[in-house]
């Protein structure tokens, strides 16, 4: 974006903030986002401003309360989200919880108790973990939910970091609905016919017409499947068996906004769930328990692409549905 136009853009937004009566401290706060995320707020009309404003003064103040709580185990702050109505939000989830889901019953992790385990894991820095990937506006978080792990186990297998393709679940997974939403292990099964390369098949985070061909094939699962439900142990046994687990959970307002500490508002339980991502390791931190997640909307979201989540009280369903790819070949 060239700087004539962040300087236009930035003199209309300050005078729709005047038009709107905002007071000072939230029109600096509007005139500073403008220029720490260029163009998440300039449109071509006065009247698509206005809304912009009203959306970002009203994150502004969740914001503003919630880190002046001194009891808040998280921080807020302004991100691309800032600005976007609920619509707009919507499209960086899309995770579909199938009718017939069923994982009463749950893997059997043989050879492993809550003893033997450590206080803390983290595959973050580990060299099979990729970076951080965005879906963008696309409800596709369950085909990033679905790729995570299967990079992390094919790269723990063959000693070779390989990225595999979203796109092509995307595309070509008739068991789930390509950006309008679907559900890892569906496309687990799916999966199992074989995988692409990302290279092979780049991501557009668009619905397309499917193009892998068994050439593409990188690497395929061979069996998976889900953990007991609300099973915190269970879930961390899998994760030293196998690698990062996949997971669904409940979004609400503040995860937007969410900036870094141990996310657990209320706000979040006994609703359903709409979002997939990958737990990828857990600790405890000021005699708090948590999850160590990846998201999918970017390394510039949250702490660096993740977030941790409280951990052991099922906080926003996220211990219901856990998931583990079991072997690939």
């Amino acid at each position: 974006m060239n700087t004539g136009f962040i300087i236009t853009a930035i003199t209309v937004s300050y005078c729709a903030v005047l038009a709107l009566g905002q007071e000072d401290d939230v029109g600096t706060a509007w005139l500073k986002y403008q220029t720490d995320f260029p163009g998440n707020g300039a449109r071509q009309t006065m009247a698509e401003i206005l809304i912009r404003i009203e959306n970002f003064a009203k994150v502004d103040a969740m914001i503003e309360k919630h880190n002046q709580n001194s009891h808040a185990t998280f921080k807020m702050d302004h991100n691309k989200f800032s600005t976007m109505d609920d619509d707009e939000k919507k499209l960086y989830t899309g995770l579909r919880l199938p009718m017939d889901v069923n994982n009463s019953g749950g893997l059997a992790l043989i050879g492993r108790s809550s003893g033997q385990l450590p206080d803390s894991l983290d595959y973050r820095n580990h060299n099979c973990m990729p970076a951080v990937k965005d879906q963008g506006q696309c409800g596709s978080c369950w085909a990033f939910a679905a790729i995570t792990p299967l990079e992390f186990a094919r790269c723990k297998k063959t000693n070779e970091s390989v990225l595999l393709s979203e796109q092509q679940l995307v595309d070509c997974d008739p068991s789930n609905l390509g950006c309008s939403g679907g559900w890892y292990s569906s496309a687990w099964n799916y999966l199992q016919n074989g995988s692409a390369k990302e290279s092979f098949y780049p991501y557009t985070g668009q619905d397309m017409t499917c193009k892998f061909k068994t050439c593409m094939n990188r690497v395929k699962v061979a069996s998976s499947g889900f953990l007991e439900r609300n099973n915190p142990v269970s879930m961390q046994m899998a994760l030293q068996l196998y690698g990062p687990i996949s997971v669904a959970f409940t979004v609400t307002d503040s995860f937007y906004a969410y900036r870094s500490g141990i996310y657990n508002d209320p706000a979040c339980d006994n609703k359903g769930v709409n979002h997939a991502v990958v737990v990828v390791g857990w600790g405890t931190q000021n005699e708090m328990d948590y999850w160590i997640v990846r998201n999918s909307w970017g390394n510039a979201w949250g702490d660096s692409g993740y977030f941790l989540m409280q951990r052991g009280v099922n906080k926003c369903n996220i211990e219901n549905f856990a998931a583990a790819i079991t072997s690939i070949i």
